[in-house]
């Protein structure tokens, strides 16, 4: 079952870029490198086939920032990009069988981004963020009371 499989309102994709963008936040990710996912998006000139390469992008990136760290910090592979990045990766196949374009993808990733980036500073240590937020379940709506300090 992939992330998009019900309708388009702006609020799910809210709730579904906002567990994305927590989960980059807890995998360390930076804005440069969810801008790089983006920038993928315009490697080929068909709108539709950009999500194919996007997909291919992000799960290289997945795979690559985890052999990466994997030497540095022990069990980093358990909790590295490889989620948050297989996580875009798994929406861009959505948004494609849904039959959207690079469009709509690079909506959706801006809204990842601008997420990602009120959650606060790529410092782990000065993030807004709660020790026990859950990525998996976090919605926007909870998002933005943690964010408002209303949590």
């Amino acid at each position: 079952m992939g992330f998009l499989s019900f309708s388009y309102s702006y609020k799910d994709l809210l709730d579904i870029a906002t567990k994305i963008a927590v989960q980059a936040k807890m995998d360390g990710l930076s804005k440069h490198q969810i801008e790089n996912v983006i920038e993928s998006l315009y490697m080929v000139d068909d709108p539709r086939d950009a999500l194919l390469i996007a997909q291919l992008y992000a799960q290289r990136q997945a795979m690559r920032l985890t052999k990466e760290k994997e030497g540095k910090e022990k069990g980093y592979k358990e909790r590295g990009p490889l989620k948050s990045m297989s996580m875009m990766s798994e929406v861009f196949n959505d948004i494609y069988n849904k039959g959207k374009d690079r469009t709509f993808a690079s909506q959706f990733l801006h809204l990842v981004k601008w997420i990602y980036e009120s959650i606060g500073e790529e410092d782990k240590e000065k993030s807004r963020l709660p020790e026990n937020v859950n990525a998996e379940t976090i919605t926007f709506d909870e998002l933005m009371k943690i964010l408002r300090g209303k949590s």
